[in-house]
């Protein structure tokens, strides 16, 4: 069962990007063994702590990193099971105020997040909302790259039966031929016209053989042609 649960922990941070020590591999079993019926939650738990952690500089991931989370972790669990014994004394309703979260924002050049360190307005300004859906694209277009699919491969290797998958930049397929991938926002700029659009630019798509579903589109995109 500990060997099933390295490989699941080496596979769940190889997806999202991050290499890890020896010593911090034991750190990170040891804490996922105190829980043997949420192994996967307690994996996925622990990861999304340590990607927020602010002084993670290194994708390869180190036993003091890990001790902290760790720490962090088991502090709030013993106090939420201080809390239960006296759950009659305390209100189920806990306030928390919004200004104290701390606030990430992804650094696309340097590939991490970092702790937003301004304050923040109570009233947003005008340029607030494209700020929002740029950092929501950002946040999903590094989860995407990090997949083995949707990334450069190290060696010549073929992912899928339409070779490397590795997502291009809609303003880099001026004069390109051939497949491209590409990923955006589809938007109507235009009545009767739709366009994908990503930070660079934006190219006018068909949507007339699109598959409709409920919630979203199934586009189809044939090669580029000069």
């Amino acid at each position: 069962m500990s060997g099933q649960t390295r490989k699941k922990i080496q596979k769940k941070l190889k997806i999202r990007g991050y290499g890890l020590r020896m010593d911090a591999l034991d750190e990170i079993l040891s804490f996922v063994n105190r829980f043997p019926d949420a192994e996967d939650e307690a994996i996925d738990l622990l990861l999304d702590q340590l990607e927020h952690e602010s002084s993670l500089k290194s994708s390869i991931i180190d036993k003091e990193s890990v001790n902290r989370v760790t720490s962090v972790l088991l502090q709030a669990e013993a106090a939420a099971e201080g809390d239960s014994g006296s759950a009659s004394n305390h209100s189920a309703i806990r306030v928390i105020d919004a200004f104290l979260v701390p606030k990430f924002r992804y650094d696309s050049i340097k590939k991490h997040f970092y702790q937003h360190a301004g304050n923040l307005p109570i009233h947003g300004e005008a340029s607030a909302k494209a700020a929002l859906y740029r950092d929501r694209f950002l946040l999903l277009f590094q989860r995407v790259s990090r997949d083995q699919h949707f990334s450069r491969p190290s060696f010549d290797v073929v992912n899928s039966e339409f070779g490397s998958c590795e997502i291009s930049t809609i303003q880099s397929l001026v004069g390109q031929t051939g497949r491209r991938w590409v990923m955006g926002v589809i938007s109507q700029l235009e009545d009767g016209h739709f366009y994908l659009e990503d930070l660079t630019a934006s190219v006018e798509i068909d949507l007339s053989k699109a598959i409709s579903f409920a919630l979203m589109h199934l586009l189809a995109f044939s090669r580029l042609s000069s």
